[in-house]
């Protein structure tokens, strides 16, 4: 048995929850995945997974098997990377982020560094923050960016603790009005949160919080219920809908200067409770950064130093 690719095997079908959506990840046909599940679970004597009709669970002592199995996997793939010759020359970078302006422009600032060399593998990933701390416990990105109110900075803590995942604060800040130049808002010198009950509010729709108790999320929704809302998936989207609907705002972290007079925009401060975040870096416990992710940090804290509201 080639237990290396075993484990890989166990991990993607940890990842995805289906057996038949791992062997399409992993381009296999679905029995094949079967067996070589079944054969890993004889051979370490345990059961790995449950099966059941919603797809594949961990079973508990298959929870603590794809713990070991990953940090194999992140020293498997850490010392492949170190050895192998023929990479020498490759610039590889792969990252989840929220969905922040900043972030993306120290992104594009950290790729144009690299312009001129021969081979470059850059992938940078906008999601949410429980996907991305998904991202870095299953080995798919190294490090990726974290962002959560402060008011359930424990939960997210709590979350990181449970899967060795390190983190490395950023950035904390308010979020700010963003809305359109022509917004009827645009002009105050004050703006209040009574100001904004009017007004057509544009959020993220896949906004998730680990672990928060029951009443907490009842609050959150009954607040949402209230609101003139739009949920959208991904920023272009957003700043297309306060550029051509002049009667929406977001709250967003501070922005380049460019972006807002690309779009026509502006941010304004705003005085509401609960509104400070934490910008984070997470990665695996015990992973070393590489000269790219140090490069991307170290242009990522310029950016924010840049953009921070004074």
């Amino acid at each position: 048995m080639n237990n290396i690719q075993h484990l890989k095997y166990a991990v993607e079908v940890e990842r995805t929850g289906s057996i038949s959506q791992a062997a399409k990840n992993l381009f296999m046909g679905q029995p094949h995945l079967s067996k070589a599940i079944k054969e890993l679970e004889d051979s370490l004597g345990i059961i790995v997974f449950n099966r059941t009709p919603q797809g594949v669970v961990p079973t508990v002592k298959g929870i603590e098997f794809l713990r070991y199995a990953k940090s194999i996997l992140v020293q498997v793939e850490e010392m492949e990377s170190l050895y192998k010759q023929t990479d020498e020359t490759v610039h590889r970078f792969d990252i989840s982020v929220p969905r922040a302006s900043y972030i993306s422009y120290a992104f594009s600032e950290f790729a144009g560094t690299l312009k001129n060399e021969t081979e470059i593998d850059l992938n940078y990933r906008e999601t949410n923050s429980m996907q991305a701390i998904k991202n870095v416990a299953d080995n798919v990105n190294n490090i990726a960016v974290i962002r959560y109110q402060e008011l359930y900075g424990k939960y997210f803590i709590s979350a990181l603790a449970e899967r060795d995942i390190e983190y490395l604060l950023i950035w904390e800040f308010d979020y700010l009005l963003l809305m359109s130049s022509m917004h009827p808002l645009a002009g105050y010198e004050t703006i209040t949160g009574s100001d904004l009950q009017q007004y057509t509010e544009i959020i993220h729709g896949d906004i998730s919080i680990p672990a928060l108790p029951p009443s907490e999320a009842r609050q959150i929704e009954k607040a949402d219920d209230r609101k003139k809302k739009i949920a959208v998936y991904e920023r272009g989207s957003q700043l297309e809908l306060l550029r051509r609907l002049p009667s929406t705002y977001m709250w967003v972290s501070p922005m380049p200067q460019d972006v807002l007079d690309c779009f026509s925009l502006v941010q304004k401060k705003c005085s509401v409770s609960n509104n400070h975040f934490k910008d984070v870096l997470i990665y695996r416990k015990g992973y070393h950064l590489s000269a790219e992710d140090n490069l991307f940090i170290d242009i990522l804290k310029k950016t924010v130093d840049m953009v921070a509201v004074k």
